[in-house]
């Protein structure tokens, strides 16, 4: 028989030499199937390597396991009462035909010999594998067994998890330091690690446990757990940061620092008690790797500029952006440039992200009464020559940072907008007057981060003439994707590229600021006086090969 022929290695050989899919695409696949179960052609379908008919074609031709369309299919009565419901679902098939002694049957996995022979010792007949889709499969249980199942089902009230009696302290911790508990939480926090990933996603659901990493920007599935392992996990990770690992009815944070071969790693874990238990979200900070001015991504005369701007005595430098744009990176990588012995630099930061040696760095404490307003303060008592606030949140942090610029400090902060010239519009929503934004505000940079096109499978691909045309392209524009390979995982992208809308606060603008002109006009004047925008950026980098055209929306959108 054929699924006694063909191991789950052969098959996958078989379809690499077929062409179904490449070589990359089945190691992926495979990894898969490994951290989150399924099979085979389920998960090459779900990630959009082969179609159904692809894979149904190679069943048909080279593994001769014929493909059964259900789509319009009538199933014969008598058929359904051979099979106990529980073994339908348990293996997800369908009974189709009966000749003589040979029943039919519509499988997801054709190739499953257990669930074969199973089929076999329950129903009596020898038996004929056929590959059907998998949700007709589904579509047909339901159909013809959903009131077998809804008779079987028993009724049980289970509490919500804020509602439900607390394990014992010492129970949880027994339990958190099993050696497989362990195992698992280094294999994802290592998995997360090698990808790239800044956070880890720790997402109960009602049957399973999910486990995301955030890669590039965005969020990837990675495992699927047992749900059983949910609880053991959690109060791993909150052993491993110091928290109290008995609460489980409020959110909580901690940190941990861990050695992966060498590389110091900081760990920021937030806890959300969610429906299906508490969801757990884990920052990943790479210690000692503070990036140079030069790699940050600055074209060069954009970084000259820059630099021109951070030597100056005083002033407000402005980094924008949303969460995960990079925005502390570029103020990690100015702090390092201009840190010297004749320079006295302090920072508040929520949280410390990196070490700088040389630098003051201290932490926002909210219990404790230290915001970044107190701690301005305090700074402003301690004879600093730079300042650094990790983000500008509030009126009083605001004020005070701009006063500080006028007053004879250099300060760079960060601000939630989408443009640089927004700062401006957000310096004055926070109530800071006009005329001490004109006399403070230097310079401000918006910034956000684009995927980069795989350079190990990067090809050309098809024109996009209506999209093109939308970001007044030619339409004879070159586009570049990514086909998908191992090193990439199948997305198509490996690391992202800056790119960065630079404005310089010239006489002309500081002029319309203090006159309150509107975001249009102050976005016109910089314009002329050399800014360009960040979909312009996003458009070079586009033209240049790195990166795609739904990459540059992705990032762009809403932007002219």
């Amino acid at each position: 028989m054929v699924e006694e022929r063909y191991s789950l290695e052969k098959i996958g050989a078989e379809m690499t030499k077929a062409k179904v899919i490449t070589h990359d695409q089945l190691a992926v696949a495979m990894e898969s199937r490994r951290n989150l179960g399924g099979n085979l052609g389920q998960i090459l379908v779900r990630k959009g390597f082969a179609t159904e008919e692809k894979i149904a074609t190679f069943f048909k031709t080279v593994l001769h396991v014929p493909f059964l369309s259900l789509q319009d299919a009538e199933i014969d009565p008598e058929m359904l009462k051979l099979v106990p419901p529980s073994l339908a679902k348990k293996f997800h098939f369908i009974p189709f035909s009966r000749n003589e002694d040979v029943v039919t049957i519509a499988m997801s996995n054709p190739l499953d010999i257990f669930a074969i022979d199973e089929f076999r010792d329950a129903l009596k007949y020898q038996i004929q594998p056929m590959l059907a889709s998998e949700e007709d499969i589904d579509r047909l249980l339901q159909e013809h067994f959903s009131e077998a199942y809804g008779a079987a089902v028993s009724v049980q009230v289970i509490p919500y998890g804020g509602e439900a009696k607390e394990e014992a302290s010492e129970q949880l911790r027994e339990m958190a330091s099993g050696t497989k508990v362990i195992a698992q939480v280094n294999r994802i926090i290592q998995d997360a690690f090698y990808a790239r990933a800044s956070d880890i996603h720790i997402e109960p659901m009602a049957d399973c446990l999910k486990i995301r990493d955030r890669i590039d920007g965005v969020l990837e599935e990675r495992f699927i757990l047992p749900k059983s392992m949910h609880l053991p996990l959690v109060s791993r990770m909150k052993v491993m940061a110091n928290m109290d690992i008995a609460e489980r009815r409020v959110p909580q944070d901690g940190r941990v620092r861990l050695s992966i071969q060498g590389d110091q790693l900081d760990l920021r874990i937030s806890t959300y008690p969610a429906m299906h238990g508490e969801k757990v979200v884990i920052r990943l900070l790479h210690q000692g790797k503070v990036i140079t001015l030069e790699q940050v991504g600055f074209v060069d005369r954009d970084r000259e500029r820059f630099e021109d701007l951070i030597e100056r005595p005083h002033g407000i430098l402005l980094v924008t952006g949303p969460t995960g744009s990079g925005k502390t990176t570029t103020l990690y990588a100015v702090l390092q440039r201009i840190n010297s012995q004749d320079k006295n630099i302090i920072s508040i930061e929520d949280p410390i992200e990196n070490e700088i040696a040389g630098v003051n760095q201290a932490q926002v404490n909210l219990k404790a009464g230290m915001t970044f307003a107190a701690a301005l303060r305090s700074i402003l008592r301690q004879d600093p020559d730079v300042i650094m606030i990790g983000e500008i949140r509030d009126r009083e942090t605001a004020d005070i940072s701009v006063r500080a610029a006028i007053t004879g400090h250099l300060v760079f902060s960060t601000l939630h907008t989408n443009t640089a010239i927004g700062a401006v519009s957000r310096l004055h929503d926070l109530g800071v007057e006009p005329f001490l934004i004109s006399s403070g505000l230097i310079g401000v940079i918006a910034q956000r981060l684009l995927r980069r096109i795989c350079p190990e499978c990067r090809q050309a691909s098809e024109s996009e003439p209506e999209k093109l045309k939308k970001l007044g392209l030619p339409a004879e524009t070159k586009l570049f994707r990514g086909k998908g390979c191992k090193r990439c995982r199948m997305t198509g992208y490996a690391g992202r590229i800056g790119v960065f809308e630079f404005v310089i606060v010239t006489k002309e603008l500081r002029q319309l600021i203090d006159a309150g002109a509107k975001e249009e006009v102050l976005m016109e004047a910089a314009k002329a006086g050399g800014c360009v925008t960040l979909r312009e950026r996003a458009l070079e980098n586009l033209v240049q090969g790195l990166t795609t055209i739904d990459e540059v929306f992705r990032m762009t959108e809403g932007m002219e």
